[in-house]
Order: structure tokens, then C-alpha cells, then sequence
């Protein structure tokens, strides 16, 4: 059986693996684990309809109507997945990130704190945004990535901190992109050089259907 901590609610129609865990406490709810005040962890939100195979679902974070998961994902607090997306195996979302309806985030895709991400989205195997320019060299702010609705990531594409991706984008499978990207072109290469997207990929996306 799924294990539902505190306040956590689980809509209508859902299939929980016994191994999910939903409404897991985040550090300053974590002494509240496992004591007479466990109830006091203000928990998780899942919709209705959705499938949850093993996985953790921290206390504050949101999923919508209709989900699906792979194994082994993680959302972190304060994160909200939109409605009918997949969230693939091994994929992590960390906190306070926004992702909108019917994504589709493809094994091991990782995603950090204050991304945003629009609707439609497809983020191929192991693309990776991230929110550090300097890691533990520096002061630093987290600068998340943003992408517009329709985004494509392709496999292995990494994406640098703060950089927003227009509407209807396209990054290559291996790109390594280090500035935004505009609406409807294409990101390609190492570093990425923005170049025109073809015709017949000027499109939204085909999820959501």
C-alpha cells in the first residue's frame, strides 16, 4: 500500500504503487516524521485518474488530473505538475518549479528549482536544465530555465541557467545551449547556434490529443 503522509489528498480513479510515497516532508516539516504530530505535514495534492508506479511526491508539491510515472521519480515541494503528463522514470523535479498540462518528461530528465515549463513540452532522455552558472565557487542566485509551450528538448541536450526557449522550439539531441533560444527556431551543436527550424517541424506538439 501507497504511503499518504499528513494532509495529502488523492483524487478519484488513481492507481498508487505501494512503493509511492505521497506528501514526503521537506527539511522544515522533517521532525514531524514519525512522531504523534505526523498529521501536522500539510501533504501532497494528487488529481484524479492518475498512475503512479514508485516514486516520492514531498509534502506542498501538486500533480494533476491524469498523470502518469514511470519508477523511481522524485517531485520536490512547492513543485506543480500539470495535467495529463508523464513523468518518466528517474526523472527529478526539484522544488518550486511549474510544469504545465499534458508534458511528456522522458527517463532521467532533470529539472531544478524555479524552472518553468509551458504546456505541451517534450523533454527527450537525460535533458537536463540547470540553475547554477558557478556551483560552490561563488555567491550565487538559482536562475531556472523557462520554456515556452510546444518546447522540444531532445536526448542529452543540457540547458544553461536563466535562459528562456521560445514557443514551438526545438534543441537538438546533444545540444549544450547557453543563451535563449526565440519562438519557432532551433538550437543545435555545442555550444548551440540558433538556426531556422524546418517546415515540416513547425508545429505544436502532438500530446494532449
Amino acid at each position: 500500500m501507497a504511503r499518504v503522509i499528513g494532509g495529502s489528498t488523492i483524487g478519484e480513479g488513481c492507481f498508487l504503487d505501494r512503493d509511492v510515497v505521497i506528501g514526503y516532508p521537506p527539511g522544515d516539516e522533517l521532525p514531524l516524521l514519525d512522531s504523534d504530530r505526523e498529521a501536522e505535514i500539510a501533504g501532497a495534492a494528487v488529481g484524479d485518474n492518475c498512475t503512479l508506479r514508485a516514486g516520492t511526491l514531498y509534502s506542498r508539491a501538486r500533480l494533476g488530473s491524469s498523470v502518469r510515472s514511470g519508477h523511481g521519480w522524485l517531485v520536490r515541494e512547492d513543485s506543480t505538475v500539470g495535467n495529463g503528463c508523464l513523468i518518466g522514470t528517474g526523472v527529478t523535479i526539484d522544488n518550486d518549479c511549474r510544469v504545465g498540462d499534458h508534458c511528456s518528461l522522458q527517463t532521467g530528465v532533470y529539472i531544478p528549482t524555479g524552472s518553468r515549463i509551458g504546456d505541451r513540452c517534450f523533454l527527450g532522455p537525460n535533458a537536463t536544465l540547470t540553475n547554477d552558472r558557478t556551483p560552490l565557487r561563488t555567491d550565487y542566485r538559482l536562475e531556472g530555465v523557462t520554456l515556452g509551450d510546444d518546447v522540444t528538448v531532445g536526448a542529452n541536450a543540457t540547458l544553461m541557467p536563466g535562459i528562456s526557449v521560445g514557443e514551438g522550439a526545438f534543441i537538438a539531441g546533444g545540444a549544450v545551449v547557453t543563451r535563449d533560444v526565440p519562438v519557432w527556431k532551433m538550437a543545435v551543436g555545442v555550444p548551440a547556434r540558433i538556426v531556422d527550424l524546418p517546415e515540416n517541424l513547425k508545429k505544436p506538439n502532438r500530446l494532449g490529443k
